[in-house]
């Protein structure tokens, strides 16, 4: 009997520890983001350890005013439709990816909107865990909480994949189409927002009949209300 609580004493302790080192570590990362909430952000942690194992990548930060509309509008319809009206979570997505990616087993894309990305980008590693995750949805509040919608895109858009060492919207534009981010037309933009799935995998394939289907589907999203405001909303 006396070991049986003994043993409880020891895991209970052991776990108030490890929610304490998840306190301070967490902590530390909401600082990041009340930090960078006003200051200026020209590169991710992800940016960092990609430079550190290519040796060079390419980053031109650009304000959301010199991205264009096409994009903007792009982007919101691939990746996160109803970014204007949720709080940094999409619970009801986030569900359905748990249910296929664990209890079916099944890989399937998508639960996370761009706030969460972006926070995964600038802050978090990339290797997939339930710890990750759960620092995801947390700063994904706070960033929420103390960010415009403005910032929160126009920092996604800035440090955002677009293919091996090439980052944020205005090198990717350079590097496809030889023009800037500013002049972006329909299908280029659209293009581009398809590609942030597995951006390395399109820029050696160029495009597949999986990325057609999904650029027309994205194409019809653009036209949504949801999407269509956001350009009046952020600019």
């Amino acid at each position: 009997m006396a070991i049986r609580t003994k043993t409880k004493r020891t895991i209970k302790r052991v776990l108030i520890g490890l929610a304490a080192v998840f306190c301070l570590i967490e902590g530390y990362y909401i600082g990041q983001v009340l930090y960078y909430s006003k200051a200026d952000i020209t590169t991710s942690a992800y940016i960092e350890s990609e430079r550190e194992r290519l040796g060079k990548v390419t980053v031109r930060p650009v304000p959301l005013s010199r991205v264009s509309n096409n994009m903007i509008r792009a982007v919101i319809a691939a990746e996160d439709v109803n970014f204007l009206d949720h709080n940094g979570i999409e619970w009801k997505a986030l569900q359905t990816a748990f249910i296929s990616n664990v209890l079916e087993g099944e890989a399937a894309p998508g639960g996370s909107t761009i706030t969460q990305q972006l926070v995964k980008n600038l802050f978090l590693s990339h290797k997939k865990s339930y710890i990750r995750k759960a620092q995801e949805i947390v700063l994904a509040k706070v960033m929420e909480a103390t960010w415009s919608k403005g910032r929160i895109l126009q920092t996604y858009l800035n440090v955002a994949e677009f293919g091996q060492g090439i980052f944020g919207v205005e090198a990717a534009a350079r590097h496809y189409y030889g023009q800037r981010a500013s002049t972006l037309n329909h299908w280029q933009s659209l293009w581009l927002a398809c590609i942030l799935s597995n951006p390395r995998y399109y820029e050696k394939r160029g495009s597949t009949r999986w990325l057609e289907i999904r650029m027309r589907r994205v194409s019809r999203a653009m036209t949504f209300p949801e999407v269509y405001r956001v350009n009046n909303r952020l600019k």
